[in-house]
């Protein structure tokens, strides 16, 4: 198959399923709020745990379907396009929970639809385009264009269930030992159509910024939150099971005994911790880098060059980790970069440039639910002379916006630990990573030894992270006592 037939297949892919993701992840929208609303943990891990899931674990425990059911590809097709669609629509319930009401007052559309009789100016096909643009247009295009660059750009589900995309195309072409050059050019044809929707859609948004400040509109409340009906606990138990269960229970069930048999390879399990370590270097470094970043360009007191500048940094890990990849690795192989070529720096701005967009999203996420009147009080306590109000003063600001950027520092390592393409093409080869050596390995075939190496690179992060919560939260603490 040509590249140009593996974008079209891609790009037919990827709008339907942004435009089935858009409408399911509006109508979860409501119970979400509410699940947030009420702290209802369970219905909140029903909805977000796919967003969560490695897609190298995901492609993993469904590769086998596409080996025995090689003789039915519409079916191998269907089961793909529906784990990409399970994957996406998080991030479009999360976009509908943060933004605003509509241009267009509740009372407004009641007004229309009370007087659309055949002769109204109300009932015009104009009138209805106008409100049905204010009503939805405004907040469904960016959102779309959101989950369709994120199906369009997914990449190890494709490649283990041997699915058709031109990321997969390009990733083996430069693996076969193409030229970084020569690879360049074939990335014309993907680069363009993202350009091209990104292009659009900040000069649509732009456009209903200054129809925005002509209408002189309000944002209006919330609508009534509704609870979850029969059919959203029905996609969200089945979005669940087989984008989480299936993976995990792949992975853990029947490996306990390779598992210990793995503990006790005294050289095999050097080798992994080796490239863990690298992971976790690079992730949290990274992870870290990237927060700090869009704190910076969040500030409150930032001039309107500096957003600029936050926006325009957006756009590398906007277009995806394959072309940021490819793209600075042609920069690091001319002349004045191949210095650094081979050393870790290449692979550090490529995580960091990708990470920053995800790192503004859920900065601006937290920003939205950020409690100002417990930061204040929390403020006020850590600067008492006294050691108990400055420790309360602490434990209080750990509760209010410390443990949200633990754990969102949390989140943008952990998807940089499990991100392929950057390690594999801008990584030195003395420091391999485990994502890069599990994806080698899982094109073999599924075994349980592998399974279990999975399964031990999956809990060594987490079990890493649960147990730093108590030490950062000490030091966190502690660094914003007064002494006497």
């Amino acid at each position: 198959m040509s590249l140009a037939t593996a974008c079209g297949v891609t790009v037919l892919r990827s709008l339907c399923i942004s435009f089935i993701g858009v409408f399911l992840a509006r109508r979860l929208t409501p119970p979400t709020r509410k699940a947030f609303e009420s702290r209802a943990w369970f219905q909140l891990i029903l909805i977000l745990s796919p967003l969560f899931v490695p897609e190298l674990l995901v492609g993993y425990a469904w590769s086998l379907i596409s080996v025995r059911f090689v003789q039915y590809p519409a079916l191998v097709e269907l089961t793909y396009s529906t784990l990409v669609l399970m994957k996406v629509v998080p991030v479009g319930i999360l976009c509908f929970s943060m933004a605003g009401g509509a241009l267009i007052s509740l009372e407004a559309d009641f007004i229309r639809r009370v007087f659309r009789a055949p002769g109204s100016r109300l009932a015009s096909l104009k009138t209805r385009a106008s409100f049905f643009l204010w009503k939805s247009l405004r907040l469904w295009i960016p959102i779309w264009t959101l989950l369709f660059l994120l199906s369009f750009q997914e990449f190890e589900m494709a490649s283990l269930m041997y699915r058709d995309s031109w990321t997969v195309w390009i990733f083996d072409a430069q693996a076969g030992g193409v030229p970084v050059q020569e690879t360049l050019s074939f990335l014309l044809g993907p680069l363009v159509i993202e350009v091209v929707i990104l292009l659009g859609v900040f000069s649509l948004l732009q456009r209903f910024q200054r129809e925005t400040r002509k209408v002189n509109a309000t944002e209006t409340p919330a609508p009534t939150l509704q609870k979850a009906k029969l059919w959203d606990w029905g996609y969200l138990g089945a979005a669940f099971a087989l984008v989480v269960l299936v993976p995990f229970l792949l992975i853990s069930g029947g490996s306990l005994q390779s598992l210990l048999n793995l503990l006790q390879n005294q050289y095999q399990l050097i080798s992994i911790l080796q490239e863990c370590a690298w992971a976790l270097a690079y992730s949290a470094t990274t992870g870290i880098a990237a927060w700090g970043l869009a704190s910076f360009f969040l500030k409150q007191d930032s001039t309107v060059f500096t957003r600029l500048t936050g926006l325009l940094c957006c756009l590398p890990g906007l277009c995806g980790a394959l072309i940021l990849a490819l793209g600075l690795a042609s920069l690091f192989l001319t002349r004045a970069g191949s210095v650094m070529y081979g050393t870790p720096i290449p692979v550090l701005l490529a995580f960091v440039l990708f990470l920053f967009p995800r790192a503004l999203f859920l900065r601006l996420m937290f920003l939205k639910r950020e409690q100002h009147a417990g930061l204040f009080l929390a403020q006020i306590l850590r600067q008492s002379p006294r050691h108990s109000q400055a420790g309360q003063g602490g434990e209080l600001l750990w509760a209010v916006s410390g443990r949200m950027q633990f754990w969102a520092v949390a989140l943008l390592a952990f998807w940089a630990y499990w991100d392929v393409t950057i390690s594999s093409i801008l990584a030195p080869g003395s420091t391999m990573t485990s994502a890069v050596r599990l994806y080698g390995l899982m094109h073999y075939g599924q075994n349980a030894m592998l399974s279990a190496i999975t399964f031990f690179c999956f809990l060594l992060p987490v079990c890493l992270c649960l147990g730093l919560v108590p030490i950062v939260k000490r030091f966190w603490i502690a660094s914003y006592r007064v002494p006497v």
